[in-house]
């Protein structure tokens, strides 16, 4: 077995530097995406929770909006399902189920509500479950596998420029100048 050359040994560490600030930038890229999906769940709460409240304050003065015709609602509804995909309509209609209670909680309640201790609720179990880390963390598995990869393909490569090697000495009989200045032998 031929001993890698300074110039091959180069490359590969080169490679293996290239693959590391990959995963590094990688896994910075996946603290940033927890943290504004974090920020993002408290700006929807707090949104929805001053908006829950500014409804719900609003003065008795205020023209009430005329009631929607439930069979154009459903429609509608309907129509916007449908071009979702089951996980996706799923997730939704959980998510109507949840806002509903919200609702009926905040009735309950009335002016005792605490958007607050609602919002802490809802930060503690965003921060339970994260969608996106399943997915960041199989990529950088992926990327771990590419890198204990890289020693077999540079002895997979050298192993091959042996062989060239010697089919290019072979060429230099039959093609002269030309069988020499093959780049096999690098």
């Amino acid at each position: 077995m031929q001993e890698n050359t300074p110039t091959e040994v180069a490359h590969l560490r080169a490679s293996v530097e290239h693959l590391a600030s990959a995963l590094e930038r990688l896994e910075r890229r996946a603290r940033r995406a927890r943290a504004f999906a974090i920020l993002g769940v408290l700006a929807a709460s707090a949104g929805f929770l001053l908006g829950a409240q500014l409804a719900r304050t609003a003065s008795a003065e205020a023209t009430a909006a005329a009631p929607a015709d439930p069979v154009a609602v459903s429609a509608a509804r309907e129509e916007l399902f449908g071009r979702l995909n089951p996980e996706q309509r799923r997730e939704v209609e959980r998510w109507e189920r949840d806002v509903a209670w919200v609702s009926q909680y905040m009735h309950l309640y009335g002016d005792r509500f605490d958007p607050g201790a609602m919002i802490a609720v809802m930060l503690a179990r965003m921060a339970r479950s994260v969608d996106a880390v399943p997915e960041m963390r199989a990529e950088m598995q992926i990327m771990n596998a590419k890198m204990n990869a890289l020693p077999v393909m540079a002895a997979e490569v050298q192993g091959i420029n042996g062989k060239m090697g010697i089919m290019a000495a072979g060429m230099d009989s039959t093609l002269g100048r030309a069988g020499r200045m093959m780049p096999w032998s690098w």
